[in-house]
């Protein structure tokens, strides 16, 4: 039988943002990209890393060390879900100055989104 984790995460699909943090604490602002029988694939907002969970939110270990767990699957509010999407457009495709200057709107999301997440937290079983 499915754990509570693994029955939220099955609701995950392409193009929800998630919360995941890193083995170190660092949290991570996650737009989900493709969601199989298999796990969870998600990029690093900000940084663009790629990352592939397992059905339980887990990475396995991670090239260079650490892993990545997911912590919150909570439904951003829409007029913040199209400042991730935007941010996510932003640091994909931006190749120089001034392609990654943040707007104001981004800039206060990036300051409190982890709030809104961690109030919001999967279940740990």
């Amino acid at each position: 039988m499915p754990s509570n984790r693994e029955q939220a995460l099955s609701a995950v699909r392409p193009g929800d943002v998630v919360l995941g943090v890193g083995a170190g604490g660092q949290d991570k602002l996650l737009l989900v990209y493709a969601v199989d029988k298999n796990g969870i694939r998600a990029r690093h907002v900000t940084t663009q890393t790629t990352f592939e969970f397992h059905r339980d939110g887990r990475t396995g270990p991670l090239d260079g060390g650490g892993h990545c767990a997911i912590v919150s699957i909570a439904r951003l509010p829409p007029e913040q879900h199209e400042i991730v999407i935007g941010l996510d457009r932003k640091m994909r495709m931006g190749r120089e100055h001034p392609d990654f200057v943040l707007s104001k709107a981004e800039i206060e999301f990036l300051l409190t989104y982890d709030r809104f997440f961690k109030t919001h937290p999967l279940p740990d079983n």
